[in-house]
C-alpha cells in the first residue's frame, strides 16, 4: 500500500513537472514568433497560409512568420484563416500594430494581433 502511495505521488510530481516545462516551452515560442513577427516587412501576396502553433503561419515573398491575429470590427469580424487566401496582398511595416491584407476582389481588411510580453 505504501508503494503505491510513492509511485502516485512520484507520477503526478513528474506530470507536474512536465506541464510546468511544457508552458513555459510555449511561452518562449510565441514571444520569439511574436518578435520575428513584430520585426518584419510584409509587402506582397501570400504564398501559403496555414494553421501553426496556436497562430497563423504566413509566408509572403521570402519572408515566413508566424502571428496571431484578433478578430475585431476592423475586419467586419471575419477570421483570418477563412479569409486571407493565396494571392491576396498583405502589408505591414516594422513594429506596425496592424496588418493590412487587400483581397482580390478589392475588399481592404486590418488585423491586430496578440502582443507577447517578456
Amino acid at each position: 500500500m505504501k508503494s503505491k502511495i510513492i509511485f502516485i505521488t512520484a507520477f503526478l510530481i513528474l506530470l507536474s513537472i512536465y506541464f510546468i516545462y511544457s508552458a513555459q516551452s510555449m511561452d518562449k515560442r510565441d514571444d520569439y514568433n511574436y518578435e520575428l513577427f513584430n520585426k518584419s516587412n510584409l509587402n506582397g501576396h501570400v504564398k501559403e497560409l496555414s494553421s501553426y502553433a496556436r497562430g497563423i503561419k504566413l509566408s509572403v515573398k521570402n519572408n515566413e512568420v508566424v502571428f496571431y491575429p484578433l478578430t475585431s470590427k476592423l475586419n467586419d469580424n471575419n477570421i483570418f484563416l477563412f479569409t486571407a487566401e493565396k494571392g491576396d496582398l498583405i502589408i505591414k511595416a516594422p513594429f506596425q500594430d496592424t496588418l493590412i491584407v487587400k483581397k482580390k476582389n478589392g475588399a481592404v481588411l486590418r488585423y491586430t494581433f496578440l502582443k507577447f510580453k517578456k
